[in-house]
């Protein structure tokens, strides 16, 4: 059989006409569904991005430095970006920006489906689902987990601009085929994984293997670098997620199994189940008749899905933003994959088409009920939070005062996992702040929020020496409480730490450039 490869050419209004519905539909369903969102406080790790892009805007060499050796510099710089936007401490501004960001992503899966051959309204269905389906609205949702849409957009946009079977390398193409692996390699570590991408795209092309290593082996070359200066500047060891278990053979058919809705992705139950089993075959069918068929794509469309998994193959848990750039690939790849089904079955071309079009609005249904489902568990959530911002506006002006401030937290409150315990939506995975206020937010970026002042960062206090004095704010349920202030900041936070409760100190300090 000749290549299944179709490309084809619009004409007339055909092609401006379906892009332009296609922008409005996707723009529609992010506000519907996502759009109640902008409304609600921000979560979570959102205040402590949000602090160092406060930080980095003052100081411009933190712009590509790390946070908490997590190196994702195009988060930063988007959230820098977002407080010159939308004029600071602002959280629907940053909630809007990630939405944004959210349709865009969306924009380039069209783009990325057209040029490994997708017809229009394939291309079209591919980016609706994708950005309607809950395995994506994490991103969506949480301010600081944009950095896996932006590394799915510079992935989409690699694939674009890639040369297909026939072209060839022009001076623009390399250029932006070289911002595209830029862009991955700023938005998330993962981006590691590129060098297989691109071998990819080349066995796409029809390039051998010895072709297709030379394009590798330079992103590779670019790899090899950032792992060294990643792992000098991070030593391994210190902290690490890594765990040997069963989750390492049940992650990708558990994965799959979500994604043909045969079970809920369950961020701790990584086990093997006859329903992943089943979603492994009918996966593995799907790029064995492909590549029989000789379906231009395949190869990328399944890098697409693999890749990200595999660097977190040894995480024993699962969230939803784990899932959003493997359920890209895994559109891509049934929308190829039915694509060419109808060409290798033209008698049943419209039975396959229409069949095909249930099972979208069937799953965009479903879809859009769990999306709706998990924004009122975000709703909640972002309600909690919004309690302790209210609690701790009420006693920022002696945190604002320069001294250094002891905050004790002295309840034993969870609300989080309390609102979790029975979600709306799918399930979701927490993260619990043990040592701050009801374990929400990091407590130096939660004042900084409150206290609201261009140029003012509030940071921990490392340095506990006995001369030092400051107010102490003893957090319990219902509010902080402010108490006589402390003469010696160390004696303080040992006999607080006596009672075994959890203790903060932090000061606010002025964000001046490094020369003044």
């Amino acid at each position: 059989m000749n290549e299944h490869h179709p490309q084809r050419r619009f004409d007339g209004i055909e092609g401006p006409a379906i892009a332009v519905i296609s922008a409005a539909v996707v723009a529609t369903a992010v506000a519907l569904l996502h759009g109640p969102a902008v409304v609600l406080e921000l979560t979570g790790d959102s205040y402590q991005w949000i602090q160092h892009a406060h930080a980095a805007t003052h100081h411009r060499a933190l712009m590509i430095a790390d946070l908490d050796t997590f190196l994702r510099p195009s988060t930063t710089w988007t959230l820098a970006l977002d407080r010159v936007v939308w004029g600071g401490f602002e959280a629907g501004g940053f909630r809007i920006s990630s939405l944004v960001i959210h349709g865009l992503v969306a924009l380039a899966l069209i783009l990325a489906g057209r040029r490994l051959g997708l017809g229009p309204w394939a291309a079209a269905a591919v980016a609706l689902l994708w950005v309607s389906s809950p395995f994506t609205d994490e991103s969506a949702f949480v301010v600081a987990y944009r950095f896996q849409s932006l590394l799915l957009l510079g992935w989409l946009l690699l694939i674009a601009v890639w040369p297909r079977a026939g072209e060839s390398w022009g001076r623009g193409r390399a250029v932006a085929a070289a911002l595209a692996v830029a862009a991955a390699a700023a938005a998330k570590e993962t981006w590691v994984v590129t060098p297989a991408l691109v071998a990819a795209l080349e066995l796409d092309r029809r390039r051998s293997l010895r072709e297709a290593l030379r394009p590798t082996i330079a992103v590779g070359i670019a790899v090899a670098i950032y792992v060294t200066i990643y792992f000098l500047s991070f030593p391994a060891g210190s902290k690490s997620y890594y765990e040997f278990g069963s989750h390492v053979l049940a992650k990708i058919p558990t994965q799959l199994a979500a994604f043909l809705y045969l079970r809920e992705p369950m961020p701790f139950a990584l086990e093997l189940s006859w329903q992943g089993v089943v979603a492994l075959a009918v996966a593995t069918a799907m790029v064995a008749a492909c590549l029989r068929w000789r379906v231009a794509g395949t190869w990328t469309a399944l890098a697409l899905y693999l890749l990200p998994t595999l660097p977190t193959l040894l995480v024993p848990y699962m969230p939803q933003r784990y899932l959003a750039i493997p359920y890209a690939g895994f559109l891509l790849l049934t929308a190829l994959f039915i694509s060419a089904a109808v060409e290798q079955a033209p008698r049943w071309r419209w039975a396959i088409r229409g069949g095909a079009a249930v099972v979208v609005v069937m799953v965009l249904t479903a879809g859009a009920f769990i999306v709706r489902a998990d924004l009122s568990d975000y709703r909640r959530m972002a309600a909690a939070h919004g309690v302790l911002l209210a609690e701790a506006a009420e006693v920022s002006a002696a945190v604002a005062a320069g001294a250094p401030v002891v905050v004790v937290r002295d309840e034993r409150a969870a609300p989080l996992l309390e609102i979790l315990r029975e979600p709306q939506g799918f399930a979701k995975l927490p993260y619990t702040r043990h040592a701050d206020p009801y374990g929400l937010i990091d407590t130096a970026a939660l004042f900084e929020w409150v206290i609201a002042e261009e140029g003012t960062r509030v940071e921990p206090v490392v340095d506990r020496g006995t001369d030092a004095e400051g107010p102490v704010l003893v957090h319990i349920a219902g509010g902080f409480v402010q108490s006589e202030p402390a003469t010696d900041l160390s004696a303080e936070v040992e006999r607080w730490g006596a009672e075994g409760r959890r203790v903060r100190v932090i000061r606010a300090v002025p964000l001046t450039p490094p020369n003044d």
